[in-house]
């Protein structure tokens, strides 16, 4: 098996990781949040977990599709106090921005692979939307936005 390759998969264990470990972040912050939006917030929350596990699936069935078995390596700890809704927007908003950031670097990588690719660009367009719809909702200020926003994709 060429490097090229098995560096491929490795880094399609490390996004599926990403992956994983947003979710588990997504998962925490629910249970976090306090304040006058918390019920309206949850929702998000359940979305962004639900979401990112999915992404992993995706990734994982790649990973299968290329004749290897997905590897999840994950070393996370998550703690905190009660948190405000703003302030778990700002922590969901780094997460999101986190894995377009690694989507948009591994796109370079499987340019020209006829199925990689396409599915890497399908997860930026996911990616960018989330980013853009959190970033309306913290201008706006209100869950209930970024909800019905969601409710609509």
């Amino acid at each position: 098996m060429r490097q090229e390759h098995v560096d491929i998969v490795d880094e399609l264990n490390r996004l599926m990781a990403e992956e994983a470990e947003a979710c588990l972040r997504y998962f925490q912050l629910r249970y976090r949040l306090r304040g006058i939006d918390r019920q309206a917030a949850e929702e998000f929350f359940e979305n962004g977990v639900k979401e990112t596990l999915e992404h992993a699936e995706a990734i994982a069935n790649q990973i299968r599709s290329l004749g290897h078995i997905p590897r999840l390596r994950i070393e996370l700890s998550l703690g905190g106090g009660p948190i405000r809704f703003q302030d778990a927007l700002a922590e969901a908003l780094d997460v999101e921005q986190q894995a377009l950031d690694a989507y948009k670097d591994f796109l370079a990588r499987v340019v020209g692979h006829p199925v990689l690719e396409d599915f890497i660009r399908r997860q930026i367009d996911v990616e960018t939307e989330h980013v853009q719809q959190i970033v309306e909702t913290v201008r706006a200020g209100s869950p209930l936005k970024l909800l019905d926003k969601l409710n609509r994709s």
